[in-house]
């Protein structure tokens, strides 16, 4: 026979409703009852009327806010966000997206800002490494609001979890890599999208520190930063590639890789310099075909989308919290022959 929340209230010696916020992990019952209704409901093997939940969620129309700059990974995750909808719409959540600039750290505070007063009931967000941001997300888990962060982190922000690649191993696998393709010597350079997101900086650390510290033959000459801008992303690595002419190779923590690789074309470098890079996207799969990228790494960004939708779906509907801060996604070496 199913267990009761009345059976529960009347062993603890409470009100049904103090069981019903124990159970919802709502606030208002001290902790020393919230452990003793707790231990109960776990002896009796209470579980929750899962129909009775459905239908509380199809009456409420659950948002959950996408929070993340539109560019090529956008793509690849909507594909995972929209695959996971399609798991949970049946409980009254919706989608909704908020696209934002590149690296605009006040957009992403003024729509989260938004979101609070919007009431959604849940928050995934590709964010800026910021101090001021951060402090944002804390405001936004204030207000009840459950937040996972996805493809770069933003730690002691009380998310729930973040979702993404290991960036600070791939970018030591990237390192491995190059050192492989070019014998253990010679110049390289790295094109970064930015210094100000997570992911791409421990991708850059990585590569650095590794090479550094494994491989002395090798000098990492300069850094290049080109916020994803496809014009910029053209222009800096074509005066990278005239002004440090003797490269072996080039290292690529992310960005518009058309860009770049129209810009080695251009030098009639493709034979010469070695190439490693992230993501399969299509421009990134051309090059394979191409000769011009010797090697990329898959994160898979359509898990990284599809995940947090799970997660933050599990937290508002069965009170469960992810059991890993950090779920990590794929670090898969890619090359011509293997697509």
């Amino acid at each position: 026979m199913r267990v009761t929340i009345k059976q529960i209230a009347e062993i603890a010696g409470v009100a049904r409703s103090t069981v019903d916020k124990v159970i919802n992990d709502r606030p208002g019952v001290s902790d020393e009852v919230r452990d003793r209704v707790r231990y109960i409901a776990n002896d009796l093997g209470y579980e929750a009327n899962i129909i009775g939940k459905a239908l509380a969620f199809q009456n409420k129309q659950l948002v959950i806010a996408v929070v993340m700059p539109n560019i090529d990974f956008t793509v690849a995750a909507r594909v995972g966000i929209e695959k996971a909808l399609q798991e949970v719409k049946a409980f009254g959540i919706s989608i909704e997206y908020f696209l934002t600039k590149n690296y605009d750290t006040a957009q992403q505070i003024s729509t989260l800002d938004y979101l609070i007063t919007k009431k959604v009931a849940g928050i995934m967000i590709r964010p800026v490494d910021d101090i001021e941001l951060r402090d944002a997300v804390r405001n936004v888990v204030s207000h009840g609001i459950p937040v996972v962060t996805f493809n770069s982190d933003l730690v002691d922000s009380g998310r729930l979890c973040f979702v993404g690649q290991d960036s600070l191993k791939a970018g030591r696998v990237a390192a491995n890599l190059m050192a492989k393709i070019i014998n253990n010597r010679g110049k390289v350079a790295i094109i970064t999208g930015s210094m100000s997101l997570a992911a791409l900086e421990l991708r850059l650390e990585g590569f650095a520190t590794l090479i550094q510290s494994n491989f002395p033959m090798i000098e990492i000459v300069e850094v290049v930063e080109t916020h994803e801008n496809k014009i910029i992303t053209f222009q800096k690595t074509l005066d990278l590639l005239q002004r440090q002419n003797d490269l072996a190779g080039l290292y690529i923590t992310g960005g518009p890789m058309a860009e770049v690789g129209k810009a080695i074309k251009m030098l009639g470098l493709t034979k010469s310099l070695k190439v490693v890079c992230f993501d399969l996207y299509p421009e990134v799969i051309e090059l394979l075909n191409e000769g011009v990228v010797d090697f990329t790494i898959d994160q898979d960004p359509i898990a990284q989308g599809y995940i947090p939708i799970k997660v933050i779906f599990e937290y508002l509907f069965n009170n469960k919290k992810p059991e890993q801060e950090f779920i990590s996604t794929t670090v898969e070496i890619r090359e011509k022959e293997s697509l």
